[in-house]
């Protein structure tokens, strides 16, 4: 994704009283990239407290589902907002959500995640509030969307309303307790996420490797990418169709064939020199990651079934994980003003990710599984508290180079 270009040559100064001159809500990634690694940090670390035993969870239904959720709907609905909002002003030369209106959707959004834990709380209450985010969401990107003729990239409605429809159909399945029905639900949110890291990943991975390694860019792929896209779209309405029509196989065969497009597209992309680059290696594995697990998964789907829990993590942790570090990061320093180059802290970052869902995916089998979910969530949280320490001053501070955004 290129540079947001700004017109306005220089900030306004920070006024306490008007949030719009705020540097934290200025754009859109800056407060939800924020939220979203603080929360990455506090959930996981409630997570492992709860698998512990040192915190009792008093709520009506499985702490799983409440971890599932958050991780979802919660951290990954605050990535998906902050960068397709940040993305949409970029593409459309539109103002999108900033000051007292992003104010206003952080705090719904923190109001969401507080909502699970308030005493005789309904799940009706959670899902009033996570609608209206979604719908804050989807109503801003579309008006600049369609405003600006922007053709293109009317995928993205298309990708939010995906996501904004898996969330009701979650909630309205925990609040009718049909656990067996959450476990598809959350696996078609997953392939909903990698639908929208196909469509985002297909456009500025191989511009970001060609950039980075000063090279010139291959021809694009479109009718692979369309390919991707539509299985896409099958595998999640397939998860859906298992709650009345359930067939293995059929399934199976999708995520195979989805695994094995993502890996040609991988497998074309690959330049050895994009090792040397931190934020091109750790963009790259995390989408080989999500090749790798849709076709381990595929399996497991029908001769392993005991096993697709674990390995569908390493599509979540490797692959939807590490590529939202990676993206944060990149968005982060390119629209403060910094170079793209990271730190040896922030590459630590990236391999404490990779190593979280390794440990998730494979150290399970082979280890007490009580200790490897503590020892991923351990890796997990330590990865995104650098992001945090790091980027946070960042966020919340004027560009360096003395230009609004």
């Amino acid at each position: 994704m290129s540079l947001i270009q700004l017109e306005e040559p220089s900030p306004k100064a920070v006024c306490w009283y008007l949030p719009s001159t705020w540097p934290v809500l200025m754009l859109s990634f800056r407060a939800l990239f924020l939220l979203a690694g603080l929360f990455a940090v506090v959930s996981i670390s409630v997570w492992a407290l709860l698998l512990n035993g040192n915190v009792v969870w008093r709520n009506d239904y499985p702490a799983t589902y409440w971890h599932a959720h958050e991780m979802l709907f919660g951290f990954g609905g605050a990535v998906v907002a902050g960068f397709l909002l940040t993305a949409a002003k970029n593409w459309t030369q539109r103002q999108t959500l900033h000051g007292g209106a992003l104010l206003s959707l952080c705090i719904i959004w923190c109001a969401a995640r507080l909502s699970f834990f308030v005493a005789n709380s309904s799940i009706i209450i959670t899902l009033l509030i996570q609608l209206s985010f979604w719908l804050i969401v989807l109503f801003n990107l579309t008006s600049v969307i369609v405003d600006a003729k922007s053709k293109n990239n009317r995928v993205f409605i298309f990708a939010v309303s995906m996501l904004c429809g898996c969330n009701i159909i979650f909630l309205i399945l925990l609040h009718n307790q049909h656990f067996l029905l959450l476990s598809a639900a959350s696996q078609a949110t997953l392939i909903a996420y990698m639908l929208l890291i196909g469509v985002v990943g297909g456009r500025v991975i191989p511009f970001f490797i060609a950039r980075g390694l000063q090279q010139a860019q291959k021809p694009h792929t479109p009718r692979l990418d369309r390919t991707i896209f539509y299985l896409s779209i099958i595998c999640v309405f397939t998860y859906i169709l298992q709650f009345t029509m359930p067939n293995t196989h059929y399934l199976s065969a999708a995520l195979l064939l989805l695994g094995l497009l993502h890996s040609i597209r991988a497998i074309y992309w690959f330049n050895g020199k994009l090792f040397n680059v931190p934020l091109l290696w750790s963009l790259y594995l995390s989408y080989c990651a999500i090749a790798v697990g849709l076709i381990i998964s595929a399996y497991n789907n029908t001769f392993a079934p005991e096993h697709l829990r674990s390995h569908l993590h390493l599509v979540a942790i490797n692959g939807m994980g590490l590529m939202i570090l990676a993206m944060m990061t990149r968005v982060t320093l390119g629209h403060t003003g910094r170079l793209l180059q990271v730190s040896a802290t922030t590459t630590l970052a990236f391999i404490c990710i990779a190593v979280s869902g390794l440990i998730r995916a494979f150290l399970i089998h082979f280890i007490n599984p009580h200790n490897a979910w503590l020892l991923s969530a351990v890796a997990w949280v330590f990865g995104f508290m650098l992001f945090s320490i790091t980027f946070a001053p960042m966020l919340i501070q004027k560009r360096v180079d003395g230009r609004i955004g």
